[in-house]
Protein backbone atom coordinates (compact mmCIF):
# COMPACT_ATOMS: atom_id res chain seq x y z
CA UNK A 1 0.00 0.00 0.00
CA UNK A 2 1.55 3.46 -0.79
CA UNK A 3 0.65 6.20 1.61
CA UNK A 4 1.17 9.56 -0.53
CA UNK A 5 0.91 12.70 1.92
CA UNK A 6 0.11 15.93 0.68
CA UNK A 7 3.04 18.99 2.13
CA UNK A 8 2.62 22.22 1.98
CA UNK A 9 5.60 22.34 4.89
CA UNK A 10 8.91 21.70 6.39
CA UNK A 11 7.08 20.93 9.26
CA UNK A 12 4.42 18.82 7.63
CA UNK A 13 6.96 16.48 5.50
CA UNK A 14 9.03 16.08 8.75
CA UNK A 15 5.87 14.55 9.88
CA UNK A 16 5.24 12.67 7.09
CA UNK A 17 8.40 11.49 6.95
CA UNK A 18 8.01 10.36 10.28
CA UNK A 19 4.50 8.90 10.20
CA UNK A 20 6.43 6.65 7.25
CA UNK A 21 4.90 7.66 4.26
CA UNK A 22 5.51 6.07 1.29
CA UNK A 23 5.57 9.25 -1.00
CA UNK A 24 5.30 13.08 -0.78
CA UNK A 25 3.31 14.94 -2.73
CA UNK A 26 5.36 18.89 -2.31
CA UNK A 27 3.07 22.09 -2.88
CA UNK A 28 3.11 25.45 -1.14
CA UNK A 29 -0.12 27.45 -0.39
CA UNK A 30 -2.92 24.43 1.04
CA UNK A 31 -5.23 26.91 1.61
CA UNK A 32 -6.00 27.99 -1.67
CA UNK A 33 -5.73 23.89 -2.65
CA UNK A 34 -1.79 24.24 -3.32
CA UNK A 35 0.23 25.34 -5.91
CA UNK A 36 3.87 24.70 -7.13
CA UNK A 37 6.34 24.95 -4.28
CA UNK A 38 10.01 27.35 -4.72
CA UNK A 39 12.54 26.01 -6.12
CA UNK A 40 13.92 26.26 -2.58
CA UNK A 41 11.64 24.61 -0.76
CA UNK A 42 12.00 21.71 -2.86
CA UNK A 43 15.34 21.51 -2.96
CA UNK A 44 15.56 21.18 1.38
CA UNK A 45 13.20 18.35 0.64
CA UNK A 46 14.97 16.70 -1.39
CA UNK A 47 18.06 17.20 0.00
CA UNK A 48 16.81 15.55 3.29
CA UNK A 49 14.72 12.08 2.05
CA UNK A 50 14.96 9.22 -0.11
CA UNK A 51 11.16 8.80 -0.38
CA UNK A 52 10.05 9.72 -3.46
CA UNK A 53 8.72 13.49 -4.04
CA UNK A 54 6.20 14.12 -6.39
CA UNK A 55 6.10 18.11 -7.29
CA UNK A 56 2.30 19.84 -7.77
CA UNK A 57 2.53 22.06 -10.72
CA UNK A 58 -0.06 25.06 -10.20
CA UNK A 59 1.89 28.31 -11.09
CA UNK A 60 -1.84 29.75 -10.04
CA UNK A 61 -5.05 28.85 -7.45
CA UNK A 62 -8.47 29.24 -9.16
CA UNK A 63 -9.56 26.97 -12.41
CA UNK A 64 -7.54 24.53 -14.69
CA UNK A 65 -8.22 26.48 -17.73
CA UNK A 66 -4.58 27.86 -18.76
CA UNK A 67 -3.69 30.84 -20.75
CA UNK A 68 -0.73 30.36 -23.05
CA UNK A 69 1.54 32.19 -21.28
CA UNK A 70 0.68 29.65 -18.27
CA UNK A 71 0.70 26.56 -20.19
CA UNK A 72 4.81 27.51 -20.59
CA UNK A 73 4.72 28.86 -17.08
CA UNK A 74 3.77 24.75 -16.08
CA UNK A 75 6.47 23.64 -18.61
CA UNK A 76 9.02 25.42 -17.07
CA UNK A 77 8.24 24.18 -13.83
CA UNK A 78 7.77 20.40 -14.86
CA UNK A 79 11.70 21.18 -16.00
CA UNK A 80 12.33 22.68 -12.63
CA UNK A 81 11.64 19.61 -10.45
CA UNK A 82 13.03 16.99 -13.01
CA UNK A 83 16.43 18.77 -12.96
CA UNK A 84 16.22 18.89 -9.34
CA UNK A 85 15.74 15.56 -9.04
CA UNK A 86 11.77 15.28 -8.13
CA UNK A 87 10.49 11.42 -9.02
CA UNK A 88 7.01 12.47 -10.88
CA UNK A 89 4.98 15.53 -11.03
CA UNK A 90 1.36 16.27 -10.42
CA UNK A 91 -0.28 17.92 -13.43
CA UNK A 92 -3.50 18.57 -15.30
CA UNK A 93 -5.46 20.86 -17.41
CA UNK A 94 -9.17 21.58 -18.76
CA UNK A 95 -10.47 22.76 -22.20
CA UNK A 96 -13.17 25.99 -21.76
CA UNK A 97 -15.50 23.02 -22.25
CA UNK A 98 -13.84 20.93 -19.15
CA UNK A 99 -12.50 18.74 -21.90
CA UNK A 100 -9.11 17.44 -22.24
CA UNK A 101 -6.52 19.86 -24.38
CA UNK A 102 -4.53 16.78 -25.42
CA UNK A 103 -1.92 18.95 -27.38
CA UNK A 104 -0.61 20.70 -24.46
CA UNK A 105 -0.89 16.87 -22.06
CA UNK A 106 1.17 15.68 -24.76
CA UNK A 107 3.65 18.57 -24.88
CA UNK A 108 4.09 18.49 -20.93
CA UNK A 109 4.39 14.48 -20.89
CA UNK A 110 7.39 15.42 -23.57
CA UNK A 111 9.26 17.52 -20.94
CA UNK A 112 8.61 15.72 -17.81
CA UNK A 113 10.75 12.93 -19.47
CA UNK A 114 11.24 9.52 -17.35
CA UNK A 115 9.21 11.29 -14.48
CA UNK A 116 6.35 9.63 -12.49
CA UNK A 117 3.28 11.37 -13.81
CA UNK A 118 -0.20 11.74 -12.11
CA UNK A 119 -2.95 13.31 -13.23
CA UNK A 120 -4.14 15.72 -10.25
CA UNK A 121 -7.99 16.50 -9.54
CA UNK A 122 -8.87 18.69 -12.17
CA UNK A 123 -10.02 15.60 -13.54
CA UNK A 124 -12.78 16.09 -10.58
CA UNK A 125 -13.80 18.45 -13.31
CA UNK A 126 -13.71 16.89 -16.73
CA UNK A 127 -16.61 15.87 -18.70
CA UNK A 128 -16.78 12.14 -19.56
CA UNK A 129 -14.73 10.72 -16.78
CA UNK A 130 -14.46 7.21 -17.99
CA UNK A 131 -13.60 8.42 -21.36
CA UNK A 132 -11.12 10.83 -20.25
CA UNK A 133 -9.74 8.24 -18.30
CA UNK A 134 -8.61 6.64 -21.67
CA UNK A 135 -7.52 9.31 -22.90
CA UNK A 136 -5.08 10.04 -20.08
CA UNK A 137 -4.03 6.78 -20.38
CA UNK A 138 -2.98 6.89 -23.84
CA UNK A 139 -1.21 10.05 -22.91
CA UNK A 140 1.40 7.85 -20.87
CA UNK A 141 -0.12 9.05 -17.08
CA UNK A 142 0.87 6.29 -14.41
CA UNK A 143 -1.96 7.87 -12.13
CA UNK A 144 -5.33 9.87 -11.51
CA UNK A 145 -5.73 11.53 -8.72
CA UNK A 146 -9.51 12.02 -8.08
CA UNK A 147 -12.38 11.93 -5.28
CA UNK A 148 -14.72 9.98 -7.98
CA UNK A 149 -15.83 13.77 -8.61
CA UNK A 150 -17.18 14.46 -5.53
CA UNK A 151 -16.28 16.81 -2.32
CA UNK A 152 -14.87 13.69 -0.96
CA UNK A 153 -13.65 10.40 -1.98
CA UNK A 154 -16.35 8.64 0.27
CA UNK A 155 -18.83 10.39 -1.72
CA UNK A 156 -17.24 9.06 -4.90
CA UNK A 157 -16.46 5.78 -4.37
CA UNK A 158 -18.84 4.33 -6.68
CA UNK A 159 -16.95 6.35 -9.79
CA UNK A 160 -13.97 5.61 -8.35
CA UNK A 161 -14.60 1.56 -8.29
CA UNK A 162 -15.96 1.96 -11.66
CA UNK A 163 -12.97 4.15 -12.76
CA UNK A 164 -10.79 1.34 -10.88
CA UNK A 165 -12.55 -1.41 -13.21
CA UNK A 166 -11.38 0.35 -16.48
CA UNK A 167 -7.97 1.01 -15.63
CA UNK A 168 -7.30 -2.92 -15.80
CA UNK A 169 -4.23 -1.94 -13.85
CA UNK A 170 -2.44 0.03 -16.81
CA UNK A 171 -3.17 3.18 -14.69
CA UNK A 172 -3.38 4.00 -10.92
CA UNK A 173 -6.39 5.62 -9.94
CA UNK A 174 -5.47 6.89 -6.29
CA UNK A 175 -8.66 8.56 -4.04
CA UNK A 176 -8.16 11.64 -2.66
CA UNK A 177 -10.23 14.43 -0.69
CA UNK A 178 -11.33 14.06 2.69
CA UNK A 179 -9.63 10.75 3.84
CA UNK A 180 -8.28 10.23 6.76
CA UNK A 181 -7.26 7.62 9.71
CA UNK A 182 -11.53 6.98 10.09
CA UNK A 183 -12.31 6.61 6.62
CA UNK A 184 -8.97 4.83 4.84
CA UNK A 185 -9.92 1.60 5.57
CA UNK A 186 -12.96 1.84 3.05
CA UNK A 187 -10.18 2.05 0.12
CA UNK A 188 -8.21 -0.38 0.87
CA UNK A 189 -10.94 -3.05 1.16
CA UNK A 190 -12.43 -1.36 -2.26
CA UNK A 191 -9.03 -2.54 -4.29
CA UNK A 192 -7.12 0.72 -3.73
CA UNK A 193 -3.53 0.33 -3.19
CA UNK A 194 -2.46 4.20 -3.15
CA UNK A 195 -4.50 7.12 -1.46
CA UNK A 196 -3.73 11.03 -1.18
CA UNK A 197 -4.49 12.53 2.23
CA UNK A 198 -2.81 16.06 4.11
CA UNK A 199 -3.60 14.55 7.55
CA UNK A 200 -4.76 18.35 8.39
CA UNK A 201 -4.39 18.24 12.35
CA UNK A 202 -5.32 21.68 14.33
CA UNK A 203 -1.84 23.27 14.44
CA UNK A 204 -0.39 25.67 11.75
CA UNK A 205 2.70 27.18 10.36
CA UNK A 206 3.47 31.30 10.69
CA UNK A 207 1.64 31.47 7.55
CA UNK A 208 -1.65 29.84 8.72
CA UNK A 209 -0.88 26.53 6.31
CA UNK A 210 -2.36 23.58 8.34
CA UNK A 211 0.41 21.28 9.38
CA UNK A 212 -0.14 17.20 9.08
CA UNK A 213 -0.79 15.41 12.37
CA UNK A 214 1.64 12.47 12.85
CA UNK A 215 -1.08 10.86 14.99
CA UNK A 216 -3.45 10.53 12.24
CA UNK A 217 -0.38 9.36 9.79
CA UNK A 218 0.98 6.77 12.14
CA UNK A 219 -2.83 5.13 11.74
CA UNK A 220 -3.20 5.58 8.14
CA UNK A 221 -0.08 3.40 7.79
CA UNK A 222 -0.85 1.15 10.62
CA UNK A 223 -4.25 0.00 8.93
CA UNK A 224 -1.81 -0.77 5.51
CA UNK A 225 -0.42 -3.76 7.83
CA UNK A 226 -4.30 -5.55 7.70
CA UNK A 227 -4.07 -5.04 3.62
CA UNK A 228 -0.63 -5.86 3.36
Amino acid sequence: MIIEICCSSLASFHKAIKGGASRIELCENLLLDGITPTSGFLKDVLDQTSVPVHVLIRPRSGNFVYTSKEVKTIAVQIEMARSLGASGVVIGALNKDHSLPLKILKNWVKIAQSLDLTFHRAFDQVINPKESLKKIMDLGFNRVLTSGQQVEAVQGLDLLVELQNISKDEIIIMPGGGINDQNCELFFKSGFNEIHLSAKGSNKTGKCEPISDLKIIEKVVASTLKFS
